[in-house]
């Protein structure tokens, strides 16, 4: 077999479209796409830490309290999940499997997740209640997404 300019072309074609592809998927992979926007430095910080820095000095000294005993039990919370996770992956990983301890470890999870969304519920009807109304639209601000038509 013979390498002929067809087979050197069709060679150099495959290597463009795939060095094509490669830096599409970079351009691609450079957008942020759910806003559009860069990430602000809120971006992954504790909804605490999105408090205090949202309402800065205006917090007082029982709201500020409020926040660390909520930081203190979602910490807990997030450890505890993270010892359920290792049980489920556990069950999966017994052979022979078990459905009934599968179940049981899922169940388990979802009691954790129950009492975080629970405590978070709390702390926010907390939290909101002694807010002044400046304070609940700075903190609605900072936290939520602003739609288009938003006038503010």
């Amino acid at each position: 077999m013979t390498w002929t300019r067809t087979r050197t072309l069709a060679l150099a074609l495959f290597a463009s479209i795939a060095l094509n592809l490669f830096f599409a998927g970079i351009m691609i992979g450079r957008f942020d796409r759910w806003h559009g926007e860069p990430k602000s430095r809120d971006h992954g910080a504790s909804m605490t830490r999105k408090i205090e820095r949202a309402l800065g000095d205006s917090l007082t000294p029982t709201l500020r309290e409020r926040l660390e005993a909520h930081s203190e039990t979602m910490r807990e919370s997030r450890r505890e999940s993270r010892d359920k996770r290792d049980a489920i992956r556990d069950t999966l990983l017994q052979e022979p499997f078990d459905r009934t301890a599968y179940l049981q470890a899922l169940e388990s999870m979802n009691e954790v997740f129950d009492r975080m969304r629970a405590e978070t519920h709390s702390f926010m009807i907390d939290i909101v209640e002694q807010l002044t109304p400046e304070q609940r639209r700075k903190l609605v601000k900072s936290l939520g997404r602003h739609r288009m038509d938003d006038n503010d």
